[in-house]
């Protein structure tokens, strides 16, 4: 019969390590679990592969946290699968990533969701991306909010496909997402591009939104588009951003809209330049629109533009506008024409000017671009449209033009 059992735990505790390796594993085998509790990580050490072997689910459960994370490399692996998924939580929360690293690939994928949740965010963080790699799906589907912030970029990076698939990528924090490669973005499944926040939609480069295919962009829901900062947008290619939907770009805001260079704006498909809300353009936009987009715009929206807007057209951008989208300007917007838009416009155009709004709305100093032509093409009625403030700065030659059209 062992004498094991009536020695107090105190004692234990106190044997060397020569004394405690001699031990055969029977004595070890007899031991209390309070026994256990008292031993010290140095004596666990001595002890040989087969008679830490010896130790039953109790045993093990006993050896106390601080024990655990003392432990050598050899001593872990000398543990066998059945004993590693008998640890605690409080056990698998104390050991080291070099003692998670020396755990075999089937006893790290045996360990339970109880088991795995309890490793810190630290732990998750000093994992080697080969011990990660490890994981099973279920485990990376598993992981906390809190452990998944605990991953590095370099371990994201590193993620295989599958363990890549199986992460729960809301959980990811701002900077982790603005860290991940371009390959990593471009193996995302859709749903989980869908999944992203708009803070994480936020923190995305031109590169990253790039690898986004044609349907994870087009899914992105009203709120992650609206995350796009005006630089982001600014930054998009002109087929990335004709990949939007025109719900999508009927949808930006006007900062976002603010970020538009002339060359993604010229470079717009009829559809999603029908979508955009013109409004939201800035004058400085406005001057670089081509003749083409100017066409190409609906009646609605050349009623949208501001006189700012009217104004900042080029000369041939004025042209471009239909005689029926001249007609339809109203009073301020016709107040936005400038002298050189008005003495380069066509006749044509200038004659569908409304006498209600587009004649009285011509500026004074606009009606210093007046010439003879112009007034000639017009009918009795627009000629009477002009205001004496009007007739007061028009140059002899226009006044006696506009006299001999009404008398």
């Amino acid at each position: 019969m062992s004498v094991i059992p009536f020695i107090s735990a105190a004692k234990i505790a106190g044997l060397s390590t020569t004394t405690f390796s001699g031990l055969k594993t029977t004595n070890i085998a007899a031991f209390a679990a309070t026994q256990v509790a008292a031993l010290k990580a140095d004596q666990v050490n001595a002890l040989t592969s087969t008679a830490l072997q010896y130790l039953v689910a109790a045993q093990v459960q006993a050896i106390s946290s601080t024990t655990m994370s003392g432990l050598i490399e050899a001593q872990i692996q000398a543990f066998t699968t059945t004993q590693i998924t008998e640890l605690t939580s409080t056990q698998v929360n104390a050991l080291t990533a070099i003692e998670i690293g020396a755990l075999s690939s089937a006893e790290l994928q045996n360990l339970s969701t109880t088991q795995a949740n309890a490793l810190t965010a630290a732990q998750i963080g000093s994992l080697s991306t080969t011990v990660l790699n490890n994981l099973t799906t279920t485990q990376v589907a598993a992981l906390t909010t809190t452990q998944v912030q605990g991953l590095t970029t370099t371990q994201l990076n590193a993620l295989s496909t599958d363990n890549l698939g199986a992460l729960d990528v809301t959980k990811l924090g701002t900077e982790q997402a603005a860290g991940l490669s371009t390959t990593v973005i471009g193996n995302l499944t859709t749903t989980q591009v869908a999944g992203l926040a708009a803070t994480e939609v936020a923190a995305l480069n031109a590169s990253q939104i790039d690898q986004l295919t044609t349907t994870e962009l087009q899914n992105l829901s009203t709120t992650q588009a609206n995350a796009l900062t005006a630089a982001q947008i600014g930054s998009l290619s002109t087929t990335v951003l004709n990949n939007l939907t025109t719900t999508q770009v009927a949808a930006l805001t006007a900062a976002q809209a603010h970020g538009l260079y002339w060359a993604q704006l010229n470079g717009l498909s009829t559809s999603n330049l029908g979508a955009l809300n013109v409004a939201q353009l800035l004058p400085v936009q406005v001057i670089g629109l081509n003749t083409t987009i100017i066409t190409n715009l609906t009646s609605t929206q050349v009623g949208a533009l501001t006189a700012a807007d009217i104004g900042a057209l080029t000369m041939a951008g004025v042209n471009s506008l239909t005689t029926t989208e001249i007609a339809a300007l109203t009073t301020t917007q016709a107040g936005g024409f400038t002298s050189a838009q008005v003495a380069g416009m066509t006749t044509t155009n200038f004659s569908a000017l409304s006498s209600t709004s587009g004649i009285p709305g011509l500026s004074t100093s606009a009606i210093a671009g007046l010439s003879t032509d112009e007034i000639d093409s017009l009918t009795t009625t627009q000629g009477n449209a002009f205001v004496m403030a009007q007739i007061s700065v028009m140059s002899i030659d226009v006044a006696s033009a506009l006299a001999a059209l009404i008398q």
